[in-house]
C-alpha cells in the first residue's frame, strides 16, 4: 500500500478526535442531539484548522444509517463512503475553481432532486468567498429557502469578503488558530503512534512554525522525519526550518542576564553562520521578556505555550523589573530599526548592546579618548545602589549663572510678578554686557543627592500665571550666618559671596553644598558624604582655580567629609528666597486694593502664583 501523508492519515474521524475547537463542536453536538438543525452553516478560520474536516464529519452525522447522531457508527455504508470520499449525496465544490454564475446555476438546478443514498444531500462549498457577485446573487434565494433534504456547509478563510446577505442566512462558526501547546501535544501523540523517536524541543519548533495550523504542523513533521532520517532532533528541525531553537535563544538571554558581553557577541557570531532572520529572533526575545514581566507582576501566570515555563520562571527571579522592561523596549526598537539599518546583523547586535549598555545600574564611563587623557584622575567611589552620573562634559543641557538677589527688597520689589535676573547683575560681573558663562546643569538622576542648581534663581522655574502685587514695606534682613570655623581671613563670606567666584557647572553645584573655612593659605571645603562621593579631581581643580584667581597662586584646597551645619551657599540662598517670597505674600495679603477685589467679587488669591519682583540695583 502506498504511503499516506500524516495530514491525511491523522484527519479526525469523530468529533472527539478534533483538537482545539471545543466551542464549535459543543454547539454542533447539542444541535444534533436535539434535532435542531439549520439549513446552512458557515465555518471560518485560517488554513488547516479543521473547516473541511468538520463539514465532512457533520455530513456523516446527518447521514449515518443509525440516525442523526453526534457519534456516527463509522461502519455503515454511508459512513464508509463519506470517509472514502465516494458518497453520492456529499457534493464538495471548490469555489476557487468554479466561480462562474453558470456553475452556481447548475448547482441550484440540481438542489431540487432528492438524495440518492443518504438522508440529506449535503453541499460542502470550500473557499466560498471566491465566488463572484453574480454567483452569490444566483445562490441567495436557494441558500435562504432550500428544500428540506438539502444542507449547505460553507467554508472560508476570509469571511470579510462575503456579502452580508450570505452571512445573515447562515449559522457562523469561527474556528480558532491552534495554540503551540495544542499542536505540540498532538504531534507527541502522532509520533508516538508512528513510533518515530523525537526530542521535545523539536515538537515546539514545529508547533511554532505551523503558525496555528494543525495541517501545516503535520506536513512539516512529515518533512522533518524525512530530513532527519526518522530521528526527530531539535537541531535537525531548526536547520530544516532555518530558525533558531530555544537553546540558542536561551544562550543569548543568559549572556544578557549575566552581563557577558564577549559571550553574547560570540553567540551572535555563531548563529550568524545559519543566516537567520534577525527580526524573528527579536520577536522571540520580545515574547520571552513579555512573559517574564507577566510572571513578575502576576506570579504563576506563565503558561507552557512554548515549552519553556521553567526558564521563564527562573528569569523572572533573576531579572529586575527594570531590566525586563529595558530588554523588551530595546528589542522592540531594534526590530523596527532593522528595516533601515545597512546590515541586519549590525542592527541586531546594536539592539543587544543597548540592553547591556543602558541596563539600570550599569557603570557609565567616558569614551576611550577622554578616559586616556584623564587616566590619572581618580574617580569617586560608586554607590552600589545608584548608577554613577556622567561627567559634566556629557550633560546635554546648559544654563547661565545668575547671582542671588539682594536680601531686603524694597516695596516695589515685593511684587508677585516673576522677572529674570540679568547676567550683568551677577556679583563680580561687569554690567549687562558681561559674557554669559555656560556649564551643564546637574543630571536628573542625581537630584536626590544634589539639590537644584543654584546658577538659576529658584523662583524662576514656576509656570503658574503670576498675580501682580503693589508695593510693600521693606522686610528686615535675615540674620547673618555665623563665621566659619577658623575665620575667613580677608573677610570673605563663603555663603554670601560664593557666586562671585564664578564656579559653575557640576563643580559649582557641589561647592555650593559645602562649608568652607580658611587655614592660612589652605581652604578647607567640608562636604557631606553624598556630595563628596560625586567630587572628582577635575571638579576640585576647577574650584581651586577659582580660589587662586581670587586669593593668589599660593592658595591650596583640602576636601573633608563631615557635617556642614547648614553653613553653605545653597542654604543661605534658600533662606533669601524664602524671605523674598514671604515678603511678597505678606504684601499681597495686606494690600487694600487686593482685599477690596476679593470682597467685591468673592475672589481668592492663588498664593502659589505669587512671585517676588527682582529688580536691578
Amino acid at each position: 500500500m502506498s504511503y499516506q501523508v500524516l495530514a491525511r492519515k491523522w484527519r479526525p474521524q469523530t468529533f472527539e478526535d478534533m483538537v482545539g475547537q471545543e466551542h464549535v463542536l459543543k454547539a454542533l453536538i447539542h444541535a444534533l442531539e436535539s434535532q435542531r438543525l439549520h439549513h446552512a452553516y458557515l465555518f471560518t478560520g485560517t488554513r488547516g484548522v479543521g473547516k473541511t474536516t468538520i463539514g465532512r464529519l457533520l455530513a456523516r452525522c446527518l447521514n449515518c444509517e443509525t440516525g442523526i447522531t453526534p457519534t456516527p457508527c463509522g461502519e455503515c455504508s454511508s459512513c464508509l463512503e463519506i470517509q472514502e470520499g465516494r458518497f453520492a449525496d456529499l457534493i464538495e465544490i471548490d469555489a476557487a475553481s468554479r466561480t462562474g454564475v453558470d456553475d452556481m446555476r447548475e448547482l441550484t438546478d440540481n438542489v431540487q432532486y432528492t438524495p440518492t443514498r443518504g438522508r440529506f444531500k449535503v453541499y460542502l462549498i470550500d473557499e466560498v468567498h471566491m465566488l463572484t457577485n453574480q454567483s452569490f446573487n444566483a445562490f441567495l434565494k436557494t441558500l435562504e429557502e432550500p428544500p428540506e433534504h438539502v444542507k449547505f456547509l460553507l467554508a472560508t478563510t476570509d469571511p470579510q469578503k462575503l456579502p452580508v446577505t450570505v452571512l445573515s442566512r447562515c449559522l457562523q462558526f469561527n474556528l480558532k488558530r491552534m495554540t503551540p501547546e495544542h499542536i505540540a501535544n498532538h504531534l507527541n501523540h502522532v509520533l508516538t503512534q508512528e513510533q518515530v523517536p523525537f526530542e521535545e524541543a523539536a515538537l515546539w519548533l514545529l508547533a511554532r512554525a505551523a503558525d496555528g495550523s494543525m495541517r501545516d504542523a503535520l506536513s512539516l513533521t512529515d518533512q522533518a522525519i524525512s530530513y532527519s532520517n526518522r530521528q526527530l532532533a531539535a537541531s535537525d528541525v531548526s536547520s530544516m526550518l532555518g530558525t533558531l531553537d530555544q537553546s540558542d535563544i536561551a544562550r543569548l538571554v543568559e549572556a544578557l542576564v549575566t552581563n557577558d558581553g564577549p559571550g553574547m557577541l560570540a553567540e551572535v557570531r555563531r548563529i550568524a553562520d545559519f543566516a537567520p532572520d534577525y527580526s524573528v529572533i527579536l520577536a522571540d526575545l520580545l515574547s520571552l521578556f513579555h512573559r517574564v514581566t507577566m510572571e513578575q507582576v502576576v506570579p504563576g501566570s506563565v503558561d507552557n505555550a512554548l515549552g519553556d515555563a521553567e526558564q521563564i520562571q527562573s528569569l523572572a527571579r533573576q531579572l529586575s523589573a527594570e531590566d525586563a522592561q529595558l530588554f523588551y523596549q530595546a528589542a522592540l526598537i531594534g526590530r523596527k530599526d532593522l528595516a533601515i539599518t545597512p546590515d541586519a546583523r549590525m542592527g541586531f547586535e546594536m539592539a543587544l548592546l543597548r540592553m547591556l549598555a543602558f541596563r539600570p545600574g550599569a557603570a557609565r564611563r567616558q569614551p576611550p579618548s577622554l578616559a586616556s587623557s584623564t587616566a590619572a584622575a581618580s574617580e569617586p567611589a560608586e554607590d552600589p545602589d545608584r548608577a554613577r552620573p556622567p561627567s559634566e562634559e556629557a550633560a546635554p543641557v546648559t544654563a547661565p549663572t545668575t547671582a542671588p538677589v539682594p536680601l531686603a527688597p524694597s516695596g516695589s520689589e515685593a511684587a508677585a510678578v516673576a522677572a529674570p535676573r540679568l547676567d550683568g547683575d551677577r556679583p563680580g560681573g561687569s554690567g549687562p554686557d558681561a559674557p554669559v558663562q555656560s556649564e551643564p546643569v546637574v543630571p536628573a538622576y542625581v537630584e536626590e543627592q544634589i539639590a537644584a542648581p543654584q546658577d538659576q534663581p529658584p523662583w524662576e522655574d514656576e509656570a503658574a500665571e503670576p498675580v501682580a502685587a503693589p508695593q510693600a514695606e521693606p522686610v528686615p534682613a535675615v540674620a547673618a550666618l555665623p563665621d566659619q570655623p577658623g575665620g575667613t581671613g580677608d573677610g570673605f563670606d563663603w555663603p554670601r559671596e560664593f557666586r562671585s567666584l564664578g564656579i559653575v557647572g557640576m563643580p559649582g553645584n557641589l561647592a555650593s553644598h559645602g562649608a568652607m573655612h580658611r587655614e592660612g593659605d589652605a581652604w578647607v571645603l567640608t562636604l557631606e558624604d553624598g556630595h563628596a562621593r560625586l567630587l572628582n579631581d577635575r571638579h576640585q581643580s576647577r574650584i581651586l582655580d577659582a580660589l587662586k584667581q581670587r586669593f593668589g597662586g599660593a592658595t591650596t584646597l583640602r576636601i573633608e567629609v563631615g557635617d556642614t551645619q547648614g553653613l553653605t551657599p545653597a542654604v543661605w540662598e534658600e533662606q533669601q528666597r524664602q524671605a523674598r517670597q514671604a515678603s511678597a505674600e505678606e504684601a499681597i495679603r495686606n494690600d487694600p486694593l487686593v482685599n477690596e477685589i476679593v470682597e467685591r467679587f468673592d475672589a481668592r488669591v492663588v498664593e502659589e502664583s505669587i512671585r517676588p519682583v527682582v529688580t536691578k540695583g
